[in-house]
């Protein structure tokens, strides 16, 4: 199961490194020791420890494995199987960006902070968080279609906003909605 985890101003400086990042991404790969990534990227045992160290100190990689090699002990590390978000500060939007791609990463983020942060409340104090998620992919024949779909999707939205939301009526309980889309593209595809 995905733990979250809220990046504090410490921990981002430890995946400030270019090779760190690269660390990282190796180690969510596959577990390896110091002594492997040492011979890979042709450096000292001591600078890849000195690195993975601050790793697993801001809780980015843990030992996975240790074993016995040549009467030492050998420690695998692996990347930890968490969702990295950063906190961001909320930034007014116009309906002139609702549709930038800059106004979509916030929101998201936003929300993912949120969410995360409610999610850790509501684990302390036992509770389950009601939540919803819905995910699919699209396939517009025309810029033209997809701006219709657009329009429609936005009209009905506010709809069931209308509908639904009642702040009024005592006992209500707030929730957050996001609705976004983006081009999709395989992974493959970015390298």
């Amino acid at each position: 199961m995905n733990q979250y985890k809220i990046l504090e101003n410490e921990e981002l400086g430890a995946l400030s490194s270019p090779f760190r990042r690269q660390l990282l991404e190796d180690l969510s790969e596959q577990a390896e020791s110091a002594v492997s990534i040492s011979r890979r990227y042709e450096m000292s045992r001591q600078r890849v420890g000195y690195h993975m160290r601050d790793l697993e100190r801001a809780g980015f990689i843990e030992v996975s494995e240790e074993r016995q090699q040549r009467g030492l002990k050998e420690r695998l590390y692996r990347a930890k199987p968490v969702v990295y978000v950063n906190k961001v500060r909320d930034v007014p939007t116009s309906s002139q960006d609702r549709f930038s791609w800059a106004n979509l990463l916030n929101s998201f983020a936003q929300g993912l902070w949120e969410l995360t942060t409610i999610r850790r409340l509501a684990h302390k104090q036992g509770k389950k968080l009601a939540t919803l998620g819905i995910e699919g992919e699209i396939h517009f024949q025309t810029p033209a279609a997809r701006k219709a779909f657009t329009q429609e999707l936005v009209r009905e939205v506010e709809r069931l906003i209308e509908k639904y939301d009642k702040p009024e009526v005592t006992g209500s309980r707030p929730f957050k909605l996001l609705v976004g889309a983006f081009p999709a593209v395989q992974l493959n595809q970015l390298t």
